[in-house]
């Protein structure tokens, strides 16, 4: 996929739907950061590595990133995501890190016994997503910009979910 054009996520996701359903929306999510864990990582990182400016820059960088993939791993899904919303299930599908196209799918989610909870973070929005049946959990988040290539995505699947929404 050369380019986050809402029309080519929901063919992309649509593809690995299948007959299952008729993809509504479709955008790429990112997984929320466990900043606890970054903490604890960027201290580890700061006695480990030299003690010169170069150095912190690019160990603070290496740490987050880390911290991001196993954060990921932890909760069998990748740091990148593809939501993809049909009449009755959400599907979470992997994407690489930059570009490319959805991967396998990682978990999915009833719209029946499912809660959406949708909260401002500056120009994003974090979404979580609880299924009551599974007792599956997902914490995400995705950008409402405009100028950004995947935001018409997100902002199509929070239309989308608007109705599940506890605010």
């Amino acid at each position: 996929m050369s380019s986050h054009k809402e029309e080519d996520l929901i063919a992309d996701s649509q593809a690995l739907v299948g007959e299952e359903g008729t993809v509504h929306a479709a955008g790429i999510f990112g997984l929320q950061d466990n900043y606890k864990a970054i903490a604890v990582g960027g201290a580890v990182t700061g006695v480990a590595l030299p003690d010169t400016p170069g150095m912190a820059g690019v160990g603070a960088g290496l740490s987050i990133e880390a911290t991001r993939q196993l954060n990921a791993e932890a909760q069998g899904v990748s740091v990148r995501m593809m939501l993809a919303v049909t009449d009755d299930t959400i599907h979470v599908f992997s994407m690489p890190t930059l570009g490319g196209h959805p991967g396998k799918e990682l978990k999915r989610f009833s719209r029946a016994s499912t809660e959406v909870e949708v909260k401002h973070f500056g120009l994003s929005r974090k979404v979580n997503l609880s299924d009551s049946q599974s007792g599956d959990h997902l914490g995400l988040i995705g950008t409402t910009l405009h100028i950004t290539p995947s935001a018409a995505g997100d902002r199509a699947v929070l239309a989308e979910l608007s109705e599940m929404v506890a605010e």
